[in-house]
């Protein structure tokens, strides 16, 4: 659902508040306006209230104090940390005052997580681990309830974001992130790993740097490491055993009662995160004041959104459980705030994605001791059966990523590219976007020489230097084989050549394997949006660009236009002129195997191999193998390589082979499918599966015509 289209929903008649006729107020109610509680008024003046309230503050210090000091004094040296480093990046006072906010509350979240799991010194389970993964939803949650500054929110609920965006589907990427929320997960990582954990020893603080430069353009932001590492070299390596330079706060009695309220609070949120698919919190006006993740996920409606809007019956869309209309007046939340009493209805909601889901929403009226009505939550369950909380989660990641480097993989470079065309076409003053494709030189030479890890180690060493060198939100994808493309919002022409040059050299320059047996370069191509492109044309014409840059050597950059493509270089949209039997391989196998066996045998090779049958009869089985890209050229690796084989069946006879008394011949036919330049390379993946068809058939090569 859009934000316009929720803004059109209509107006209901607002309520002031009043008392009702109910039963004692329920638990849930009164935990929730517990939290609420938070943002009461603050008497301060100073800049602290204009963050966060003072009271909300230090209800959720004490809170973390009484559930383990241990987090509060490692809250209070991740500030240190974050504030000298964000001094580095001249940050003003203002800016400096929310980062310390939200590096002391960054792990207010842990309040509601059971012992047995925040301290457990084996490794968490995957249920475990499910419910880990809620602190910072929870964190959010609370925050918006303090009525926290935006920016403090922003901060905390991406500080577990991936610099490369891996770990949240690539929505943010790189500089898109909050740089405080960059700070802060360098921050946290370092004083995590020079402490003493449950379930492992300290690091020194050289081995801590060098596992967060390992992480640097993944994980982390490498602008910031280096910003800590300049601000140890002024201020020292502080002393883990002495770094937070306070004693344990010993709470008051009262605290005491205050800070175990506030406990309960936070292991409903946890309830309410892990069991259901979404909530919000509305005052008696519809205002929103809590908009979970999970709502956001449903309807895709940012919180941000949501709280500033301030009206949730004119955000959230529902039809009833049938599909059809349900007016202002019969919505849930009115009749809750009406007869005071919590009810559950099965309805339809109207998603981020502009589809209708079934859910069932409990709506709970918020009424204190005093019988007065305070608002109203409301509760999803998606009944639909076809989102699992977590698994769900988990296979999203697995499909955007390629499993060996990390980065974004060829459906989400996909899925990323017309999203970047949909931008592009819908704005009235067309701001570009470009791509740089890049290919590794000379990468099957590596694997000859070196072997398949070390090319496994190449891969995955480009992978990350092209991460740490791409500051700007810009996508690092694998292509495919040694190809990545990096797509790079609002950048042009000559903006994108530049940023290749960049990336080239620092491909050059690098030590991508330990040792020095070989360096590694890449060839680049770029090319930048035009008005009639498609995502096929756009990464067509930046392959061909890549494709010049290997004609005249590698190592180097090309650009290219449709209109340079069209009219200055005629060999790129023609294929070169050979002679037809350089591309044509025919070689004979003689299988010693009886004749209705080898229908197994290529049905084996066809199964393991992914090809795909063509014509079949008795004598003759036609077979494709390798696919086709987005262009018509060869890739450099075998999958971009297809090719079609014919096998034509002699009849079978007798004959002295390894002793066998029965062999058949098989003429094998092997022709490239696309363009394929170099017949050499031709020659060469003809033989290679050759090889692999003699070792499925048992046979020997007898002839190579």
């Amino acid at each position: 659902m859009s934000h316009a289209q929720a803004a059109q929903t209509p107006p209901v008649q607002k309520t002031t508040p009043r008392r009702v006729q109910s039963t004692h107020p329920m638990n849930s109610s009164r935990l929730l306006l517990d939290l609420l509680a938070l943002a009461r008024d603050s008497n301060s003046s100073d800049g602290w209230d204009s963050v966060i309230r003072r009271p909300a503050m230090r209800s959720l210090m004490l809170a973390l104090q009484y559930r383990e000091p241990s987090i509060v004094q490692h809250s209070r040296r991740v500030a240190g940390l974050a504030v000298g480093v964000a001094q580095q990046l001249g940050w003003d006072a203002d800016k400096l005052h929310v980062l310390e906010a939200a590096s002391l509350l960054h792990d207010v979240g842990k309040i509601g997580i059971p012992d047995l799991i925040l301290y457990k010194p084996g490794p968490l389970s995957t249920d475990e681990t499910e419910l880990m993964s809620l602190l910072y939803s929870i964190a959010g949650d609370v925050l918006q309830a303090c009525q926290a500054d935006k920016d403090l929110i922003r901060i905390v609920l991406q500080s577990p974001y991936h610099f490369n965006g891996a770990s949240h589907d690539f929505n943010v990427i790189g500089t898109q992130m909050h740089q405080g929320a960059r700070i802060l997960a360098v921050c946290d990582a370092y004083d995590s790993l020079v402490t003493p954990q449950a379930f492992r020893e300290d690091h020194t603080h050289g081995q801590a740097i060098e596992i967060l430069q390992r992480g640097a353009g993944t994980r982390y932001d490498g602008n910031v490491i280096s910003a800590l590492k300049r601000w140890f070299e002024t201020n020292g390596v502080p002393d883990p055993e002495s770094a937070d330079g306070t004693k344990d706060y010993e709470l008051q009695p009262q605290e005491v009662l205050e800070a175990g309220s506030l406990c309960h609070v936070f292991s409903y949120l946890y309830l309410l995160e892990s069991l259901y698919d979404g909530f919000y919190v509305a005052n008696i006006n519809q205002q929103v004041l809590i908009w979970s993740h999970g709502l956001e996920s449903l309807t895709g409606i940012p919180w941000q959104y949501a709280l500033e809007h301030r009206d949730s019956n004119r955000m959230i869309q529902y039809r009833d459980r049938l599909g059809g209309p349900v007016s202002a007046l019969e919505r849930p939340a009115v009749s809750t705030c009406e007869s005071g009493r919590m009810q559950t209805n099965e309805l339809q909601l109207r998603t981020g994605s502009e589809e209708w889901l079934p859910v069932e929403v409990q709506t709970l009226p918020l009424i204190d001791a005093a019988g007065t009505l305070h608002g109203y939550a409301e509760i999803f369950r998606d009944t639909s059966g076809t989102r699992q909380k977590g698994h769900y989660k988990d296979l999203k990641l697995m499909a955007s990523r390629d499993a060996l480097t990390h980065v974004a993989n060829r459906g989400e470079l996909r899925k990323q590219l017309e999203r970047q065309m949909r931008d592009y076409r819908d704005r009235e003053y067309k701001v570009p976007f470009s791509v740089i494709f890049l290919d590794i030189d000379h990468f099957k030479k590596c694997n000859d020489t070196y072997g398949h890890a070390a090319g496994d180690e190449v891969l995955i060493s480009v992978a990350r230097l092209l991460q740490h060198e791409t500051y700007s939100g810009e996508m690092v994808a694998r292509y495919g084989g040694e190809e990545f493309v990096i797509v790079c919002p609002e950048t042009g022409l000559r903006d994108v050549f530049a940023k290749a040059e960049r990336l080239r050299a620092a491909v050059q320059a690098a030590q991508v394997v330990k040792g020095d047996e070989f360096r590694v370069t890449s060839s680049f191509g770029v090319t930048v949006v035009e008005p009639e492109d498609e995502v096929e044309t756009l990464l067509n014409r930046a392959d061909k660009a890549l494709y010049m840059s290997k004609q005249q050597g590698r190592n180097r950059v090309n650009r290219l236009t449709s209109t340079e493509l069209r009219d200055n270089d005629p060999e790129l949209v023609t294929p070169p002129a050979v002679a037809p039997n350089q591309f044509i391989f025919e070689t004979t196998l003689r299988a010693c195997v009886a004749a209705d066996m080898i229908v197994y045998k290529v049905k084996a090779f066809v199964d393991d191999s992914a090809a795909r049958l063509g014509e079949v009869r008795k004598d003759k089985v036609e077979l494709r193998l390798g696919t086709k890209s987005l262009v018509p050229f060869w890739g450099t690796a075998p999958e971009k390589q297809p090719v079609l084989i014919t096998l034509q069946f002699g009849d079978e006879r007798s004959a002295t082979l390894r002793g066998a008394s029965k062999l058949i011949e098989i003429n094998v036919t092997i022709v490239p499918q696309g363009w394929c330049k170099d017949p050499d390379i031709f020659q060469a993946r003809a033989r290679g599966v050759v090889k692999d068809l003699r070792e499925y058939l048992a046979a020997e090569q007898d002839s190579l015509r």
